[in-house]
């Protein structure tokens, strides 16, 4: 049995961190929104019982029990005390990794629905988002890939309603950012500006940009600017080249912009011809 997947990427619109827990995570207060660009899963189910094995476009991805995709099929096959069934996976990347856009969640989450289908969908969503977020926090996410306001360590889901009627354009530049270090710099801040989560979840459904856009924050950012010479001197190349407004998603280091519906595809390629050394896309809400 073969399958085809779109594993779709997600910006943050806000971000805040409430605490950080005595088991190391942080409890978030963010808004995350599903967007169209997406990867490529190829699955093949091929009926008898065995192992999984991965292959992909980017050379540079493990493919063996590192792979985010390996931790999720021996998660779901733990969780069912069963013996796993023979998988094939070809993986084309399209979302940057170390971007802040969830590429390697999405993978994850998309596969495990798949796992599900495949064994007669056995497990409910919330089974799911109980696997899912042993493995990565933004799975529980994608298991609903709807736009939510996502509190705790990921698994809080509250659906939000997003009408925002415009084009989404990413530029991640040629450098990626760990997010141990985001999350240490963070710990560091002296003066936080939280993001208005309210007033941004008001704006999306308002189709309301301005709202939007004047109400969010990005704690990560806001510690990676005060040591991270690549995000501050990439920032500074944005804010003096560009009149738009741009926007950190997660823990970067994917900055994004909003552009009139349509318009899209125009203003990456007028991107383009202003920064350097950077991967630009078009894309839109799902």
């Amino acid at each position: 049995m073969k399958v085809s997947v779109k594993s779709n990427g997600k910006i943050n619109i806000g971000l805040n961190i409430i605490e950080k827990l005595p088991n190391g995570y942080h409890s978030l207060d963010m808004t995350m929104v599903p967007i169209s660009l997406a990867d490529d899963i190829e699955i093949n189910f091929t009926g008898k019982k065995g192992k999984l094995s991965i292959s992909s476009n980017k050379k540079d991805i493990p493919t063996d029990e590192r792979n985010i995709l390996w931790k999720v099929y021996n998660a779901f096959y733990k969780f069912l005390n069963r013996e796993s069934d023979e998988t094939e996976i070809y993986l084309h990347k399209v979302i940057p990794h170390e971007a802040g856009l969830g590429g390697g969640s999405s993978n994850g989450a998309f596969f495990l629905k798949e796992l599900n289908k495949y064994n007669g969908n056995i497990l409910s969503d919330e089974e799911l988002i109980a696997i899912g977020k042993t493995v990565g926090a933004d799975i529980p996410f994608f298991i609903k890939n709807y736009p939510c306001r996502v509190k705790g360590i990921g698994e809080n889901l509250e659906r939000i309603e997003n009408n925002l009627n415009c084009d989404i354009v990413l530029v991640k530049p040629d450098f990626g950012v760990s997010t141990k270090e985001a999350y240490n710099l963070y710990s560091t801040l002296k003066n936080k500006k939280n993001a208005d989560i309210d007033n941004i979840i008001d704006g999306l459904k308002e189709n309301n940009l301005e709202k939007v856009e004047k109400n969010s924050e990005n704690i990560l950012e806001q510690g990676l600017l005060t040591e991270n010479e690549n995000i501050k001197n990439f920032r500074k190349e944005l804010n003096e080249k560009c009149s738009n407004r741009f926007f950190m998603s997660g823990s970067g280091s994917c900055y994004y912009t909003f552009c009139p519906k349509g318009k899209g595809n125009e203003y990456a390629e007028a991107l383009k011809t202003k920064i350097s050394n950077c991967q630009i896309y078009s894309c839109s809400f799902l």
